[in-house]
């Protein structure tokens, strides 16, 4: 079958996963513009390309769900997959005959050009190619994102790769070693945010901790906080996750401090807080690390948000390990968590241990997490109640209760709804505002100018 292309051949981009599978679909999303392209999110697009993952088994399935679910949603499109999922499970990928591209993490920065070639060629739509760069690498300075990314806040991968090989992660081998974007280029990259308006960047990476790593230490993510303050002082940056023994004392003080730009927002990547699983894990901390940078974090309960990763139903997990977890989660002062139940990795250490926990009792044990998670989450809310926050306004949305209101996320990232008045009828999505919250309802904080 062969399908007729537009004048204006269309794209359509489907990310699945992380912030660092978001920001590489904006740079898929520059390189397609830059072919040629228009960039949809509807219609009858003559491509469709699936940002795969693959952190769990369960996101693999997801990821060629998704694919399926393109194939009999656009008759005719080509259907391009790329990303983690390809490098995970080429087997299983290949089983789809009717993929018409297959790009491995390395092949993304040909993709755009090699699906121009294809489809402007007038090749049949449905051939099987041979997968671009089928590797899990790609150059930490390729695929950049531009300034045209349609929102307030905008995501810079600075890092990729990483160097742990923790045992249940498959992570590692499918985005291979620790990469980092030298300072000069983060900055540059930052500059043309803010020329194109925005007010706050997200640096992410796959192990954000460990930025610089590979330049000999010459650099580190407390060096480019210091100089992205001192350089670019009206932007707001918010920090990606990090592990306890990644966080140094000046991070902690610009976290504190209300007058640096570092919105006061810190996930810590914990996973448990049980020795013996860490160890079984391989995680290089343990408790004694945990506790002791809640405790030097204290000085901002109430208004520093913190977040964790924590995974259940880990082989080694026994229900005396579950219960120290849980008792430090209940007392120290996070404000939200995710919890995944643990589900084998096909290629990681801990895929082939014995002793697994039940299912019931891992999803016994999630959910436990999870609600107590939506308590801290609440009383964190309330703890802000009747203070200034300052706010980054990003959309306009219809509310079933208050009606139009203006949608965004204070620095502590509590999500503010302010109702839209003759004072705030004339602000600009982009606009960093002080509020005000006077009630936390469904999940939003409720505010006033």
């Amino acid at each position: 079958m062969r399908k007729s292309i537009k004048t204006i051949p269309q794209v359509l981009i489907e990310t699945l996963g992380c912030k660092v599978n978001y920001y590489e679909s904006q740079g898929l999303a520059a390189s397609f513009r830059h072919e040629g392209w228009e960039v949809v999110q509807q219609g009858s697009p003559d491509a469709v390309v699936i940002n795969s993952c693959a952190v769990t088994a369960e996101a693999g399935r997801q990821s060629l769900q998704s694919v399926r679910r393109a194939l009999k949603r656009y008759p005719g499109a080509l259907v391009a997959l790329t990303g983690c999922e390809v490098v995970a499970d080429p087997e299983k990928v290949f089983e789809i005959k009717e993929l018409g591209a297959i790009f491995g993490n390395g092949g993304k920065k040909d993709l755009a050009a090699q699906l121009t070639r294809r489809l402007l060629g007038e090749q049949v739509v449905g051939a099987k190619s041979d997968p671009v760069d089928f590797s899990g690498e790609l150059e930490i300075d390729f695929l950049r994102a531009d300034s045209d990314r349609g929102r307030s806040r905008a995501v810079v991968k600075v890092q990729d790769g990483c160097n742990s090989f923790c045992r249940y992660c498959i992570i590692p081998y499918l985005r291979g070693r620790c990469r980092s974007l030298s300072p000069d280029k983060v900055l540059s990259e930052c500059r043309e945010l803010v020329d194109a308006g925005f007010r706050e960047v997200v640096l992410t990476g796959i192990h954000l901790g460990r930025y610089g790593d590979d330049a000999g230490k010459s650099f580190s993510l407390t060096s480019l906080l210091y100089q992205l303050v001192k350089k670019i002082p009206d932007l707001r940056i918010r920090l990606g996750s990090l592990q306890p023994h990644e966080i140094t004392p000046d991070i902690i003080a610009m976290l504190l401090d209300p007058e640096v730009p570092v919105c006061e927002h810190l996930h810590l990547s914990l996973q448990s807080a049980s020795d013996r699983v860490l160890g079984a894990m391989g995680r290089p901390y343990r408790r004694p690390e945990i506790e002791a940078i809640f405790a030097q974090l204290a000085e901002g309960a109430g208004r520093l948000a913190i977040g964790t990763d924590l995974i259940v139903g880990l082989p080694a997990e026994t229900e005396c390990s579950f219960a120290e977890t849980y008792g430090l989660v209940e007392k120290v002062e996070l404000t939200y968590l995710h919890v995944f139940p643990y589900s084998p990795r096909q290629g990681t250490v801990a895929a082939s241990w014995p002793d697994r926990v039940a299912l019931a009792d891992k999803k016994k044990r999630a959910k436990k997490l999870a609600d107590l998670g939506r308590e801290k989450r609440d009383l964190f809310a309330q703890a802000n109640l009747g203070k200034k926050l300052k706010v980054l306004l990003e959309s306009k949305k219809e509310d079933s209760c208050i009606g139009p209101a203006w949608f965004g996320h204070s620095r502590n990232y509590l999500p503010v709804l302010l109702p839209i008045s003759v004072a705030t009828q004339r602000l600009q999505a982009g606009a960093e505002i002080e509020v005000v919250p006077y009630e936390w309802k469904n999940n939003h904080l409720i505010a006033d100018c």
